[in-house]
């Protein structure tokens, strides 16, 4: 009894350790190949690489933010490029949330970034729950997957995506501003479908591909997820640049 009791104490413990708050080990180098290729692999055993990802793009995997939420610093930020590969010491696979303070730290190490919020009002979209309640599956395991999320012509979907996250995705897909006013926490499971002629959202009108993609999109999320945009003011979080630099050399 004794043996078994050990063996379960152990197992608990071993579920309750942290997450680590850093990597281990990470490589930053300037990417100076012109070939335009962008990629990212949040992989297991706390690995994370990134390819051609400009500090910005770093910048809002780091903290969960557009590029638009990303004010002052050099020019450089959004035009010099770099690769990174690192690793955490952990078992399984890396998530959104784990990866947040980890990268904020490697940024702060190596590109000397230094920044503070502030909050912005302007003109834009609040997400809400529509009239008859949210219509939304929680995810499998409970996790946030954020970048699992895709938008295209004909449809949206996403694994393990927050509330907070589904407003400015959908929203920076279409070249808006949005904010999470929905009341809703945890991640959920999200999928949507439309026709690609989104005329019959603007009542046989042609309109401008855009906004008729737009009536489509905010159109199929109040129907078959249960969530509606509203357009309001809405005050948004900002992150200032204070300082930066390019890094050094590995």
């Amino acid at each position: 009894m004794k043996s078994l009791t050990g063996i379960i104490c152990v197992g608990v413990l071993l579920a309750q350790t942290p997450a680590p708050t850093e990597f281990e080990v990470a490589s930053v180098r300037e990417n100076l190949l012109n070939d335009r290729i962008v990629t990212i692999d949040i992989g297991p055993g706390g690995r994370f690489a990134v390819r051609g990802y400009t500090l910005v793009l770093l910048i809002q995997q780091a903290y969960g933010v557009m590029d638009w939420n990303v004010t002052l610093g050099p020019s450089w930020i959004r035009s010099d490029r770099f690769d990174i590969v690192a690793k955490a010491v952990m078992d399984g696979n890396l998530t959104a949330r784990e990866l947040r303070p980890m990268l904020q730290k490697l940024l702060a190490d190596r590109f000397k970034l230094r920044l503070h919020e502030s909050s912005k009002e302007m003109p834009g979209y609040a997400l809400v729950v529509a009239k008859g309640g949210p219509k939304l599956k929680p995810s499998a395991d409970g996790q946030e997957h954020s970048l699992t999320f895709r938008l295209n012509q004909t449809g949206l979907s996403g694994q393990g995506i927050p509330m907070r996250d589904f407003a400015r995705y959908v929203a920076g897909k279409l070249g808006l501003v949005a904010v999470d006013k929905t009341g809703l926490t945890g991640a959920y499971d999200v999928n949507a479908e439309w026709k690609e002629d989104a005329s019959q959202y603007t009542g046989g009108v042609s309109i401008d591909p855009k906004e008729a993609l737009q009536a489509a999109v905010f159109r199929a999320i109040e129907d078959q997820l249960g969530l509606k945009m509203v357009q309001q003011k809405i005050a948004v979080q900002m992150l200032v640049i204070d300082s930066v630099e390019k890094p050094s050399e590995n």
